[in-house]
């Protein structure tokens, strides 16, 4: 049964402050012992819209249960799904690019609105996992699920577990069915993959461009094709070129 553990936190001018955390499985139907996570999720965003001092950032790792801790690394202790979180122009584009990426490798996962703390709407896509994972392995399997998605404009620090999603009243969440990742044998299987990756290569926005190799062919106003001149041409018109400049002119 796969579980994912979602974590609230306080959002404060310079700071965060862990406020709670709840367990639920991915599965909808799994039973009363075992909510689904989506009810949750829908839940509490709708609290959000009739209170103004839910918490607003959203974690799916486990932390130390006190209301002193933040989001820093000692109170950490484990993840259960990853989180990748991407910013865009056409935010719809983006959210249907990575459920098309997603599902296209087979992975079950969860999409949603979000933000960034400055405000700025992004999508944020989760994984979940069937097993908690440490520091070591996040950072790992949230490179990874990058390059297999290999999508740009990722939000930056997308790698870390610390990395906090924020939320608003009018976030929709969808589910998605798939295979949940075993992460202990995606990182075995992809352990000579992405070694050397820079995870922020994502955060750009896109591939550059392929530089031409050939010149191009254009078509004159007139609808007739022009096509760029062969080598042998082009050396004929330097040889033209030149002659004309000392007054010789062929016939």
């Amino acid at each position: 049964m796969t579980k994912i553990t979602l974590t609230r936190f306080n959002v404060s001018p310079r700071s965060y402050s862990y406020q709670d955390c709840y367990r639920a499985c991915f599965d909808p139907n799994a039973g009363e012992n075992c909510p689904g996570i989506l009810g949750y999720m829908d839940g509490l965003i709708q609290l959000m819209g009739k209170f103004t001092a839910e918490p607003a950032a959203w974690s799916f790792g486990e932390w130390k249960g006190s209301k002193a801790a933040n989001n820093h690394a000692e109170f950490w202790l484990s993840a259960s799904a990853i989180g990748l979180e991407y910013r865009g122009k056409d935010l719809s584009a983006k959210a249907a690019a990575l459920h098309e990426k997603a599902e296209a490798l087979g992975y079950a996962h969860i999409i949603f609105d979000s933000m960034t703390r400055k405000g700025e709407d992004t999508v944020t896509i989760v994984f979940p996992l069937t097993e908690a994972i440490n520091e070591g392995q996040y950072a790992r399997l949230a490179k990874v699920l990058m390059s297999e998605l290999d999508e740009y404009l990722a939000a930056d620090g997308n790698c870390a577990m610390t990395h906090l999603f924020h939320v608003h009243e009018r976030t929709a969440v969808q589910r998605f069915d798939g295979a949940v990742i075993a992460p202990k044998a995606k990182i075995k299987e992809t352990a000579k993959l992405y070694q050397s990756m820079d995870p922020n290569q994502y955060c750009a926005g896109g591939k550059r461009a392929v530089p031409h190799l050939v010149e191009p062919t254009y078509t004159s106003h007139d609808g007739l094709f022009e096509w760029a001149p062969s080598e042998a041409e082009k050396a004929q018109r330097t040889a033209d070129e030149l002659l004309a400049s000392i007054g010789v002119k062929l016939s």
